[in-house]
């Protein structure tokens, strides 16, 4: 199943009411997209400064301008050198101010809004249009779409071969195309039914969403060593042996386990693929064996 990564907060950054909030549950959203405002009786008052020192900038500048022209018009016959060059210097002058005024708009107006962090689907919204809320405050969540993983699981001798760096293919349910994908890692430890989970990324930017379903198809090495079920195992001191069948009866073999997966271990040392294995009261005959071979003391 496709799963998010991690769940993005979207925070209140100051204190404040929450006005023209429009959040929902389940809302797709764009990053850097308005989810509301934060308003109060000091950021009105710091709007309605800013918005009118804006005001006044704008007028200075465009009046600059005017007097710049005329100066232009009468030059060289009423106006001189340097009245012209002081026009044109009142005009750059105010046109900085301007700049720095709607700069200043612009932040003021901006550390109210409350944005989208990433692009992605509300998974949470924990407030509501109108409600006073104070900095740090948590009012929603987000699913990032950019950050969405593949968990998957396998059983048998398929988990033996799980490593990371693994490449395949996820085909959707219900169709679509597939996704090209890696294994980023192999979850540990096994799960309670016997099967090991996978977490797998997109090779590419993917059109896949949060809690989509489907089968990955994963390209392994064929496995190189011969795999047994653990009841096949016996423990006899710090070693583990197995019964191999042969010609001349069942051999006790010591042998080297390996990975285990839903009920199979690998073996690394000390049997050959083909060679048959005892599994049915492995235990029973091997003891059954050494009692055998056993000679009481006089």
């Amino acid at each position: 199943m496709v799963e998010p990564v991690a769940a993005i907060t979207v925070p209140a950054l100051v204190d404040g009411s929450l006005v023209q909030w429009r959040a929902l549950p389940g809302m797709a959203v764009r990053r850097g997209e308005v989810l509301g405002r934060l308003a109060g009786p000091e950021r009105a008052k710091e709007m309605i400064e800013t918005r009118s020192a804006l005001e006044e900038a704008r007028s200075a500048f465009d009046l600059a301008r005017k007097n710049e022209a005329a100066a232009r018009e009468t030059y060289p016959v009423i106006t001189n050198v340097q009245k012209l060059n002081e026009a044109q210097a009142a005009v750059a002058q105010a046109e900085s101010a301007l700049k720095a005024a709607k700069a200043r708009w612009a932040f003021v107006r901006s550390e109210g809004e409350i944005r989208a962090p990433v692009t992605g689907a509300l998974t949470g919204v924990y407030a509501a249009d109108g409600q006073a809320v104070a900095a740090g405050t948590v009012l929603a969540r987000i699913e990032d779409s950019s950050r969405l993983w593949l968990h998957a699981v396998f059983y048998g001798r398929d988990a033996l071969l799980l490593t990371p760096g693994l490449h395949g293919l996820f085909a959707p349910l219900g169709g679509g195309k597939a996704v090209p994908v890696r294994v980023g890692s192999v979850i540990a430890p096994m799960q309670p039914d016997g099967g090991r989970a996978v977490g797998c990324l997109p090779v590419s930017p993917a059109a896949w969403f949060s809690g989509q379903s489907g089968t990955l198809k994963l390209e392994a090495p064929p496995l190189s060593w011969p795999a047994v079920p653990e009841s096949a195992l016996i423990l006899k001191g710090e070693s583990w042996y197995v019964l191999v069948r042969g010609q001349a009866g069942d051999e006790r073999r010591k042998v080297e386990p390996g990975p285990e997966a839903g009920g199979w271990r690998a073996i690394l040392r000390g049997v050959k693929p083909g060679e048959q294995v005892v599994v049915k009261d492995a235990y029973l005959l091997f003891h059954r064996d050494v009692a055998k071979a056993f000679t009481p003391p006089d």
